[in-house]
């Protein structure tokens, strides 16, 4: 069987800088990106593109 390693990916979530809910879930290499993520993304509760920032996973 294969050895599972806690390598440098990790599961993060995005949350909305407007409403504060955590509308999407991606992963991100800590290696190669070390600041936080900020993307505009579609908030399905405003119903618009905001800027969505990097929050951890509960």
């Amino acid at each position: 069987m294969a050895k599972s390693k806690k390598g440098s990916v990790e599961l993060i979530a995005l949350q909305c800088t407007e409403c504060n809910r955590r509308n999407y879930t991606t992963k991100k290499n800590r290696r190669n990106t070390q600041a936080k993520l900020e993307l505009m993304k579609y908030c399905r509760f405003d119903r618009k593109h905001t800027l969505h920032k990097e929050a951890k996973v509960k």
